[in-house]
């Protein structure tokens, strides 16, 4: 299945709030079940009430308790009595449930703070874990189970960031008391999401999932009626893996005997979602958690660019700055899902380069200058400078700070000039050629870095992966069709050093080349299309032939490596089936999705 990021119209996920038939009365037993989803100071958790409803509806009738205190929204005191409370509620040889759903943090020395109503970034209100699981252990129970959904990592369900003070979160130590076990849904600093779909979080929509039944067997054996601790963790770690994504790593209880608690039993019990259902909410998941990242990233973008233009409505060099910052931060954009990058569109980099160009143009037209004629194949260099001291110049080291920030004077880049004409060693030529296009790209002049970078990759070196998709990329955005080749060529170049890069960066630029190239084929074929319309002869009819034949392939080529890498894919099949006419050519023997873990 694609990764698409238009709108999603997802199927729920199967039902966990309608209650099961009644079970067996369970009279020793008690629970205390806190949702604090309305915070006064913090991001609301979204769901947190929905979660704590539905569990207290479930332990009523497939656990059979009756002695369940509901909080919702408590502060710190309430939060401390009803655990007392909770505690001395239980008949000997029974079991206390706490399930706490809101937002979690650190303190200074390392603990674990649950947070309450009223906490705020700079009041670090709440009731510490050490302290409410020791409260909930001074009770008659046999067993204590501390269930948490709660994140620790400073960002909330939704990926939205708390504003709390930074804290290193260390794994959730294993309780010292043999009756008490913590079951919580991140052992570290890995986030916890929501499952909007279901309108739960998904670590307890899954926890509810598998106490109706869903969990019996999860561990290999046959179902028996009588979810364990150690099947119910089981299920929920390897679901919550595959639909919340493969970095999430909720705590698994690792003493036996604990292991073997009984969480849930009776006929009532039901059979959970088959293999292929579970692959495809996995999927549909993915697919939102993309779009909702690449929303917040593209959202951020339009933020910052509504600052910047308002403040760049006039040239200067503080506003040029802006404007080269802006492009090489949202130029390339990704956003991580499942530890893998995801390319972003951000519109207004067009917009910022229009804007720099059209500072060009009134800097040339204030200057009496005329623009270079587009359509040859290669930039015309300029002529070599005269004859220069090149002591000016004689320090690259030295020279560099000015060049990034576009303040080379006229002597020193004669100099260079000079010096890059009249040096024998390619290496030299090299360094001297990297500072002059780091003066351009410091001053903003965008005719000046294209005409030093088309020498460069010309005349000096062509080896530069990163160089040759910028010069590609600048070349495409000019808009000329009699640049088409050059796009290619420059495009080609860098696909064929692409094993400079690594890791997220190599997803990236390479997927951002198949759609260079995907994306100017297209080009290069409706201009021959039109040109056939125009004047029809065999020669336009086997133009038009093989641009075709180049852009379906092209599109194709791109749709493989985002279908592969996990990328986005719409755009892609788009290009594909209206160059091949057909849909069958762009989905015939196409490689498998990347796989969600």
């Amino acid at each position: 299945m694609l990764l698409a990021l238009t709108a999603l119209a997802l199927a729920a996920p199967p039902d966990v709030d309608t209650p099961l038939p009644p079970g067996a009365k369970v009279r020793k037993d008690a629970a205390l079940i806190v949702s604090i989803e309305d915070y006064t100071f913090l991001p609301d958790v979204a769901g947190a009430t929905h979660d704590g409803d539905a569990l207290s509806a479930l332990l009523g009738t497939t656990r059979g308790m009756d002695r369940i205190t509901r909080l919702t929204n408590p502060d710190r005191s309430q939060l401390r009595k009803g655990v007392s409370e909770a505690a001395r509620s239980v008949r000997g040889g029974g079991m206390l449930w706490v399930y706490f759903a809101g937002h979690g943090t650190v303190d200074d020395a390392g603990h674990r703070l649950l947070l309450t109503k009223e906490a705020a970034p700079d009041d670090l209100s709440g009731v510490l874990l050490d302290d409410l699981t020791a409260s909930a252990g001074t009770g008659r129970a046999k067993q204590v189970l501390v269930i948490l959904d709660a994140d620790f990592s400073g960002v909330g369900r939704g990926g939205e960031p708390l504003g709390l003070p930074d804290a290193k979160v260390a794994p959730l130590a294993t309780p010292a008391a043999a009756n008490v076990s913590i079951w919580a849904a991140a052992s570290g600093e890995e986030p916890v999401v929501g499952w909007p779909s279901s309108g739960h979080g998904m670590f307890s929509y899954l926890l509810l999932g598998s106490l109706r039944g869903w969990a019996d067997g999860a561990t290999g054996g046959k179902a028996n009626g009588d979810v364990s601790l150690e099947e119910a963790q089981t299920f929920v770690a390897g679901k919550v893996r595959q639909v919340g994504g493969k970095l999430w790593n909720p705590t698994r209880e690792s003493r036996a005997d604990v292991m073997k608690w009984s969480l849930a039993r009776g006929s009532s019990l039901e059979p959970g979602p088959d293999k292929d259902a579970w692959s495809v909410l996995a999927q549909e998941e993915k697919a939102r958690r993309v779009k909702e990242a690449s929303d917040r990233l593209a959202s951020a973008a339009t933020g910052e660019w509504l600052e910047i233009a308002v403040g760049t409505a006039v040239s200067s060099p503080a506003g040029i700055a802006r404007l080269n910052g802006f492009i090489a931060k949202y130029e390339l954009a990704v956003v991580q899902v499942d530890g893998v990058d995801v390319a972003v569109n951000v519109p207004e980099v067009a917009d910022a380069r229009a804007r720099l160009d059209g500072f060009t143009r009134d800097e040339r037209k204030a200057k009496g200058k005329k623009r270079p004629k587009k359509g040859s194949k290669k930039r015309v260099a300029a002529p070599a400078p005269p004859p220069s001291n090149t002591a000016l110049c004689d320090d690259l080291v030295k020279l560099e700070p000015a060049a990034m920030g576009g303040t080379l004077s006229p002597d020193q880049l004669t100099c260079l000039e000079v010096k890059i004409n009249q040096s024998p060693k390619q290496t030299d030529r090299d360094k001297i050629s990297r500072v002059l296009l780091a003066n351009a790209d410091g001053k903003g002049s965008a005719s000046e870095w294209m005409r030093l970078a088309a020498r460069h990759l010309d005349e000096i070196d062509r080896s530069d992966p990163d160089l040759c998709f910028r010069y590609a990329l600048a070349l495409s955005r000019e808009g000329t069709i009699e640049d088409a080749d050059e796009v290619l060529k420059w495009a080609d170049y860098a696909l064929e050093n692409k094993s400079q890069w690594e890791g997220p960066t190599f997803i990236a630029r390479v997927y951002n080349l198949y759609r260079l190239r995907a994306e100017t084929g297209t080009r290069v074929w409706i201009d021959a299309e039109d040109e056939l319309l125009t004047n029809r002869t065999d020669d336009t009819i086997g133009d038009a032939e093989e641009a075709r034949g180049f852009a379906k392939n092209s599109a194709r080529e791109w749709l493989d490596y985002a279908t592969v890498a996990g990328q986005p894919s719409e755009r892609a099949y788009q290009l594909c089936e209206t160059a091949a006419g057909s849909p069958t050519f762009c989905t015939a023997n196409a490689p498998p999705p990347a796989t969600v873990q």
